[in-house]
């Protein structure tokens, strides 16, 4: 009985290799399944795959004629745009160059010390000479009452008239505090407003440039989607298949072995106890 030959080995570099080629021709498969052509509202999306394995493949994009036209018209404003910011970007290099200057704007408002002093002169000054007028007369109004200076009565009377005086100078530096702080408010107000017309002047260039600049900025406003490119394919294990296929076929080989094993160790069995009982 002749013992049956072990099964060649697998070519796996063969293997390897029609492996390769079949994933790469899942890939293809893959890509043409995840960018198909896309026809829309706005235009098309074209998938072209190169003129061999190792072009790329080109994805073209095209407008539609209405689109394509907007397209075109907002190029050109934004480029109109651009160019009006460079231009003011150019005059303003005399400015932006220039530390900031507020001479000509009103001086800080300092101590309003003069202005009170001047409203409490203008208002005390009218109550000085009445009160006096009123000392003379009450004066000449008490002595041919015959109440003589130095009588309480005399002097009840004339305190009368200097709480009068006191009450009109409490009111004047009242008056004279609230004008100079009217004065302090206007004139820093004054200020203020001046040094925001010096700004207004600086920044609103700026400003200016600013939005021509960034309303310049070339986009796509009507870029095309691709598909969801979730899909994929897989290739055939080829090179699994070969392991799987070379092991079923050892398999085999030793079962086939075991059982001419087996079957000679019988014989043998056999034939010694024949041997034994001829004997």
């Amino acid at each position: 009985m002749c013992s049956p030959s072990a099964p060649p080995p697998p070519d796996y570099a063969s293997a390897a290799t029609a492996q390769g080629i079949a994933n790469k021709e899942a890939a293809v498969a893959s890509s043409r399944l995840n960018n198909p052509n896309v026809v829309n509202p706005y235009g098309t999306q074209t998938w072209q795959e190169g003129a061999t394995a190792e072009d790329r493949p080109t994805l073209t994009q095209t407008f539609s004629p209405e689109q394509q036209a907007l397209y075109e018209q907002s190029m050109q404003t934004k480029g109109l745009l651009g160019g009006l910011g460079t231009q003011g970007a150019t005059a303003l290099q005399g400015i932006i160059g220039n530390s900031l200057d507020l001479s000509g704007a009103p001086a800080a408002p300092g101590s309003a010390e003069q202005t009170r002093q001047g409203a409490y002169d203008a208002i005390m000054s009218r109550v000085n000479e009445d009160t006096t007028g009123q000392r003379d007369q009450r004066n000449s109004d008490l002595i041919a009452a015959g109440i003589r200076p130095g009588t309480k009565a005399y002097d009840d009377a004339q305190n009368l008239i200097s709480r009068q005086y006191n009450d009109a100078r409490q009111q004047a530096i009242l008056a004279s505090g609230q004008e100079g702080q009217r004065d302090f408010t206007m004139d820093t107000q004054r200020r203020k407003d001046a040094i925001a017309e010096i700004l207004a002047g600086r920044q609103t260039p700026l400003n200016e440039i600013n939005a021509l600049m960034s309303g310049s900025q070339v986009s796509n406003p009507f870029a095309i989607p691709g598909a969801a490119q979730n899909s994929n394919i897989a290739a055939a294990p080829l090179y699994k298949a070969a392991q799987d296929q070379y092991g079923a076929s050892i398999d085999g080989y030793n079962a086939e072995a075991a059982g001419n094993q087996a079957m000679m160790g019988g014989l043998f069995k056999l034939g010694g106890a024949a041997i034994g009982k001829w004997g």
